[in-house]
C-alpha cells in the first residue's frame, strides 16, 4: 500500500503535469498569435489628396498666420461661421471633443476657418473660441480676406463654401453654405483625409487616422 508521501508525490506530479500542459498550450497560442500578427500586412498609408499652399490670414488674437506656421504638426481643420446656430455648433463641438480625447502633448492642432470674415473679426472669433473652451495653444480660428479664406478652403482643403445668393431671405444658418467635413493635414501640409464632422461616431476613425499620420516620419 502506498504511503502518504507516495500519494502526495503522485498528486504533485499530476498537478505539475497539468500545469505544464496548460503552460505549453498558452505559449503555443502566444507564438501562433505573434506569427499571425507578423504575417498580417500593415495598413496602407493614407493617400495624399491635396496640399496646403502658402496663405496669409489672421487668428483670434489678431496675429498673422501663414502656411509655414503649420509645419511640424498634424492638424484637423474645418470651416464654420459664428452666427450659425446649427451645423457649425455641432462641428465645433466635435473638434472640442477631439481636443479632449487627444493627448495635450501630442503634436496635433486644430484649425477653424470662418466662412463669414466680414462679421467674424478676430475679437468675435476669440469670443467663439472661449465659448467652446478651445485651447489657444492648440486651436487657431482664422479670418482675413474672403478670397484668401475661400481659396484655402476650396482649392487646398477641399471644403465647399459659398455665400447664399439671397441672404435677405435665408435663415441664419443658411447665410453661408459650407462643408461640414473635418480635414486631416499632415506635418508636411498635405491633406490626408476627410471625415463627417457632424457624426460623433466618426471620432474613433478620426483619432486612428491622426495617430497613424503622427507616427509617420
Amino acid at each position: 500500500m502506498a504511503g502518504p508521501s507516495t500519494a502526495r508525490s503522485r498528486l504533485d506530479r499530476a498537478i505539475w503535469g497539468v500545469l505544464a500542459l496548460a503552460l505549453a498550450l498558452v505559449i503555443g497560442a502566444f507564438v501562433a498569435n505573434q506569427a499571425g500578427f507578423r504575417a498580417r500586412p500593415r495598413p496602407a498609408p493614407l493617400p495624399v489628396l491635396s496640399e496646403v499652399r502658402d496663405f496669409q490670414l489672421t487668428n483670434q488674437f489678431g496675429q498673422p498666420v501663414v502656411a509655414a506656421d503649420l509645419a511640424g504638426r498634424v492638424w484637423l481643420a474645418d470651416i464654420v461661421f459664428t452666427r450659425c446656430p446649427g451645423p457649425c455648433v455641432r462641428l465645433t463641438q466635435q473638434l472640442r471633443q477631439l481636443q479632449v480625447e487627444l493627448p495635450p502633448d501630442a503634436p496635433v492642432g486644430f484649425l477653424t476657418l470662418t466662412a463669414d470674415p466680414a462679421y467674424d473679426t478676430p475679437a468675435v472669433l476669440r469670443g467663439y473660441s472661449e465659448r467652446f473652451q478651445a485651447d489657444s495653444s492648440r486651436w487657431q480660428f482664422l479670418t482675413g480676406q474672403k478670397s484668401e479664406l475661400y481659396r484655402l478652403a476650396i482649392q487646398d482643403l477641399l471644403l465647399a463654401v459659398s455665400e447664399n445668393s439671397d441672404p435677405d431671405r435665408a435663415a441664419l444658418e443658411d447665410l453661408f453654405i459650407h462643408s461640414t467635413k473635418v480635414i486631416l493635414i499632415d506635418r508636411a501640409g498635405r491633406v490626408r483625409g476627410a471625415f463627417d464632422g457632424e457624426d460623433p461616431g466618426a471620432r474613433p476613425a478620426i483619432r486612428a487616422a491622426v495617430e497613424a499620420v503622427v507616427r509617420e516620419r
